[in-house]
């Protein structure tokens, strides 16, 4: 599950150059796009941390019933879990999956 939101903060972030190599091939970032079940929220409910898009990836975790919020953002990852939600790093999410 995405949002508007969500979804124009995934290519902002893509876009760093650090992150140019993380998809390799464009159609798969295409496909993603295509197969996110994008819901529309009002955008006033959660104001937990100073970003607003952070904001947007908590409201999203915590009305799509998400397991796992997975970042490399500092802010979110300072809180630990939001409403239950762990909130990782990619490389403890992987680590977490392949031991389990």
């Amino acid at each position: 599950m995405s949002s508007p939101p969500l979804l124009a903060e995934l290519r902002r972030v893509l876009a760093y150059p650090k992150l140019a190599n993380a998809i390799p091939n464009g159609s798969r970032l295409a496909e993603l796009f295509e197969a996110a079940a994008v819901v529309v929220f009002p955008s006033d409910a959660f104001a937990v941390v100073s970003d607003e898009s952070d904001n947007r990836v908590l409201e999203a975790a915590a009305k799509g019933g998400a397991d796992c919020i997975v970042s490399g953002d500092e802010d979110l990852l300072s809180l630990g879990s939001f409403h239950g939600i762990i909130i990782e790093r990619p490389g403890d999410f992987l680590a977490r999956m392949d031991s389990g």
